[in-house]
């Protein structure tokens, strides 16, 4: 069973949402490495466009890995999903 969860990861790579999703998790893991990097990057937004800024960033946090796994994607083969010997 565990072979076969490793090539599933092996060939997940493949699909844009899975590589968005990485993409918020390496985001999340540098912002809170450095606590001050949120208040700096907020700083640099100009105060009457705080608002929109922050719906903007939700808003696409959702909406690009829902809209990815909906898109139509590379089909995995067989080959992808083979177990690993």
């Amino acid at each position: 069973m565990n072979r076969q969860i490793l090539s599933q990861l092996r060939a997940l790579h493949r699909y844009w949402s899975v590589r968005l999703s990485v993409l918020a998790g390496l985001l999340a893991g540098w912002i809170m490495s450095d606590p001050s990097i949120l208040p700096r990057l907020v700083h640099v937004v100009p105060p009457e466009w705080r608002p929109f800024v922050a719906l903007a960033v939700g808003f696409a946090t959702y909406a690009l890995p829902t809209a990815a796994r909906a898109l139509p994607q590379t089909k995995l083969g067989a080959d992808d999903w083979s177990t690993v010997e």
